[in-house]
């Protein structure tokens, strides 16, 4: 595929390694098969270990010295005998934590990584742990920071690394072609890298990583969301800036505590630097994306847009859409076979086609569960341990909510399938007494007088008839009202369900009426437009199952009340015509 990874010119098992039939016998270069590169180097040889500090053009914590950022790296021994590898770098904010290495562990394991010719680098970014600096997140200088890392490793010469004694070093050892992959906040760090452009970035694996700060930072459309707990980006620049000695980063603080602009919430110049979509066309790596349908910690918002985006660049891309939350499907085997695959072509060249696959991917929970809350799975485990596989008897391995029951679908599609939007009415039935109704069909109930909201959850309660047909919806829900606020403005939250189980769920600040750039002033008792974007989901509701959707007054602490329109009241659903399968197969 032009432009996409290495361009490889010779066959795919002659890369640039040294002859080594002499040394190992039967090991003149890594072994392919069915397109992936398999272990082929020693287990039993102890790997090589060692730390860099990669020298930057920045110095955030104004010191009057460039920050340098560090690296912990681990590589197979049989690099002492001349072995070139590429490189696999696993950055994160949290390795002052010393759970977290436990707790993340490289996709396929760091061993199986070692045996099949990577080298892993584990990397502090700018002002965490180890790094120098100060923490500023996801804004131009971690991204910088995050991209000089990746050109010391591809050879660049302008770029510096030093060892513990504080000589100069080079990646002699690399053959200039660099991964980056994690989860979280690690899998957000790939992608500000791959946005610079840098060369040498071949592939990124991002999970359940952030797209844009704005989308994650106690903000979602303008409101700070409720589910899960509330992160704020001054907050956790501060909570994670910990070394030692410490920086001196009290001004770098104060500047990110004004920039954040708590007050308003509106999306800012300051939140525009920390997008990184709007900087998606310089993306040259092949991204591998996988989001859990159940995040509800970083929304799936931010996996979905930034796939789409690539999507419609035409850039290298695939979205892998699992049934759980914030986790690395680790369970699923066709995952960590796309993984080889994806580091084989990007990082080996082996030309296994990869890059014709289906860019969509889709897990449907067992039991014909709607992928959204927690995709219908009782979390009987709720401890951190992420080492291992699906636990098997007499194994400490996954917890059970990592683990596929029988029976989960496992759906490639070629794209995110075309949808149509169905509009869903809020009515009255007409039967007297059977309360709020969703329906299709603009004649079926009615809507009467306004609807009174206050703080009565169930004030504004809609369902639908039982469903005739299989339906599937894939995308982004939006609930467009009319709204009167009879004393003050006050921000909505409406949450779908199918059936009773929560499926998604999204928050609208009317002040953001006309754009989320600036707020507006909302006059008592005057009618206002509001659209309220709920998380994007993939599910198909069954026949016989019931739609619901509770719209609600949120955050209203003073109990005011809001006046809500139904004649001028849609849900609107993105409906899925016509399925286009690739392939489908069940998980075990």
């Amino acid at each position: 595929m032009p432009g996409v990874g290495p361009q490889f010119e010779k066959s795919p098992t002659d890369v640039p390694y040294p002859a080594l039939a002499g040394l190992y016998p039967g090991h003149d270069g890594p072994v392919v098969e069915n397109g992936m590169v398999l272990p082929w180097l020693s287990p039993s040889r102890a790997p090589l270990k060692f730390s860099v500090k990669v020298q930057t053009a920045l110095d955030t914590d104004n010191n009057g010295k460039p920050d340098r950022l560090a690296l912990r790296i681990v590589q197979p021994a049989e690099v002492a005998d001349g072995l070139k590898t590429p490189v696999i770098v696993r950055p994160s904010i949290y390795y002052g934590d010393p759970t977290y290495v436990g707790k993340r562990q490289p996709f396929l394991g760091e061993d199986q990584y070692l045996r099949m010719g990577y080298t892993v680098v584990y990397a502090d970014t700018i002002g965490s742990y180890q790094s120098e600096g100060c923490a500023s997140i996801m804004d131009g200088a971690e991204r910088q920071a995050m991209a000089d890392v990746v050109r010391w490793l591809a050879g660049d010469p302008s770029a510096k690394g030093f060892d513990d004694s504080g000589a100069a070093v080079t990646a002699a050892w690399s053959t200039n072609h660099v991964a980056m992959e994690g989860i979280s906040y690690g899998g957000t760090l790939p992608t500000m890298a791959a946005v610079t452009g840098v060369t040498g970035l071949e592939a990124i694996v991002p999970v359940d990583g952030i797209s844009n700060a704005y989308d994650y930072f106690s903000r979602y459309n303008g409101v700070v969301p409720d589910e899960l707990g509330v992160v704020t980006l001054n907050g956790y620049a501060k909570s994670y800036n910990k070394q030692s000695p410490p920086a001196d980063c009290k001004a770098n603080f104060a500047k990110l505590d004004a920039g954040v602009d708590d007050e308003t919430l509106a999306y800012t110049d300051f939140w525009k630097e920390r997008n990184t979509l709007a900087l998606a066309g310089n993306i040259k790596a092949a991204t591998l994306i996988a989001h859990g349908q159940s995040d509800n910690n970083v929304k799936t918002k931010n996996g979905v847009q930034l796939y789409q985006t690539l999507h419609q660049l035409k850039k290298p891309v695939q979205l892998w859409f699992h049934a759980k939350d914030h986790d690395d499907p680790a369970w699923q085997k066709e995952w960590q076979k796309q993984i080889m695959l994806w580091y084989s072509r990007y990082l080996f060249g082996v030309n296994n086609g990869v890059e014709a696959q289906p860019t969509y991917v889709r897990e449907t929970p067992p039991g014909d569960s709607v992928a959204g809350d927690l995709g219908g799975e009782p979390r009987t485990d709720l401890s951190d341990t992420l080492t291992g596989h699906c636990n098997q008897p007499g194994s400490a391995a996954h917890n059970p909510r990592d683990c596929i029951t029988s029976g989960g679908i496992l759906v490639k599609e070629d794209a995110w399938p075309a949808t149509k939007t169905v509009s869903y009415y809020l009515h009255r039935d007409a039967a007297p007494g059977t309360g709020l109704l969703l329906t299709p069909d603009a004649g079926d109930g009615s809507a009467g007088g306004p609807l009174t909201l206050s703080d009565s959850a169930d004030s504004g309660s809609f369902a639908t008839r039982p469903l005739v047909n299989a339906t599937r919806f894939a995308g982004t829900i939006y609930v467009t009202t009319t709204v009167k606020f009879p004393n003050g403005a006050t921000d909505l939250k409406a949450k779908l369900f199918v059936d009773g189980q929560a499926v998604t769920w999204g928050w609208a600040n009317p002040s953001f009426y006309k754009s989320l750039e600036k707020p507006e002033t909302i006059a008592p008792d005057t009618a206002y437009k509001v659209s309220l974007e709920m998380m994007p989901r993939d599910f198909t509701v069954l026949p016989g199952r019931k739609i619901s959707l509770v719209i609600q007054a949120y955050n209203n602490w003073s109990g005011e009340t809001i006046s809500l329109d139904l004649a001028n009241t849609t849900l609107d659903m993105p409906l899925v015509p016509k399925a286009n399968p690739v392939a489908v197969m069940k998980l075990n």
